[in-house]
């Protein structure tokens, strides 16, 4: 095989990652066309057919296997390289990446956020907000703010706080529902696609209620609640601080609802990393109450009956 560059690797890679030329297009931000020309001309040197589309489906041929191995090989051999760079980098100064769920973009978390900046104003912040989790491991992100039980033996963890969920509905549809949700109709709006088991019901309290919509956005969850769609199990930071809605039962612990913070071992040592890293244990520290379900008082049954009018 001819000698290729990383760009031609890189390529590769995402067009086997993707599944299809269009999606490789979209991941390396070039034109379809530019995916298909240097397809051709990397198999050209290569003197055979590395991938093939079988009943819709993206395959690999032999060789493009040999190649896989070897663009991957390469992959995690530059980012241990770009990881143990970072690393040494003392200057509290120039880009960071943050990692965050979508769910804990609320303010007293964004106003962390804001006195880190204060703090460090040369350091460049990028959030990348969301539900999927960025790869530490490729550098799609420096730090991570992530639920779970446990890091992974790569990462460095550590654990904030437990985080505390519960059931939530607006406080009209409480109303209108209550004390007797069965026979008024409520529902929730749950997140467990269709055909699996919605396990999560059970100790809600509610489990006779059906499901009346899905999806997994937990904000739009949020905001399918104040349309008054149902009612939601969600995260107590979510959703105490908001006037609209009203906490209907107690407080539940998951094991893999624990915050943590992470970061690759490699990285450990980078200055502005650990500067956020510090500065969010210690912000995050302050807001154990509300991360545990403690700013709003404790659910009672014979209250919200009483306030429903039952």
């Amino acid at each position: 095989m001819e000698q290729s560059s990383w760009d031609d690797v890189r390529l590769f890679l995402a067009l086997v990652r993707g599944g299809s030329m269009r999606a490789a297009a979209q991941a390396l931000e070039v034109s379809h066309s530019t995916v298909a020309r240097r397809m051709e001309q990397l198999e050209r040197r290569a003197g055979t057919q590395l991938v093939a589309r079988v009943d819709g489906a993206l395959t690999l041929s032999d060789a493009g296997q040999d190649l896989l191995a070897v663009a991957e090989r390469m992959e995690g051999e530059l980012q241990a390289l770009e990881r143990r760079s970072f690393g040494r980098d003392h200057a509290l100064s120039g880009p960071l990446v943050l990692a965050i769920l979508d769910a804990l973009m609320v303010p007293p978390v964004l106003a962390l956020l804001a006195a880190f900046r204060a703090k460090h104003p040369q350091v460049e912040l990028e959030l990348k907000v969301g539900m999927d989790l960025s790869d530490l491991e490729r550098r799609e992100a420096d730090l991570a703010l992530r639920f779970g039980n446990s890091p992974s033996d790569a990462l460095v963890g550590r654990r904030i706080a437990e985080t505390g969920r519960a059931v939530y509905g607006a406080a009209s549809y409480v109303a209108a529902h209550w004390p007797d949700p069965v026979a008024r109709g409520a529902g929730w709006i749950g997140f467990t696609p269709v055909g699996q088991a919605e396990t999560w019901k059970r100790k809600t309290g509610f489990a006779a209620l059906p499901t009346h919509y899905r999806m997994a956005d937990m904000r739009s969850q949020v905001t399918a609640m104040k349309a008054g769609m149902g009612i939601s199990l969600l995260p107590c930071f979510l959703c105490d601080p908001d006037p609209d809605l009203r906490r209907i039962s107690a407080v539940d612990f998951p094991s893999y609802q624990q915050l943590w913070l992470l970061r690759h071992a490699d990285a450990r040592n980078n200055a502005r990393l650990k500067a956020l890293s510090d500065h969010l244990y210690d912000g995050f520290r302050g807001l154990e109450p509300l991360l545990r379900g403690q700013t709003q008082s404790q659910f009672d049954p014979s209250e919200l009956s009483a306030n429903c009018g039952g």
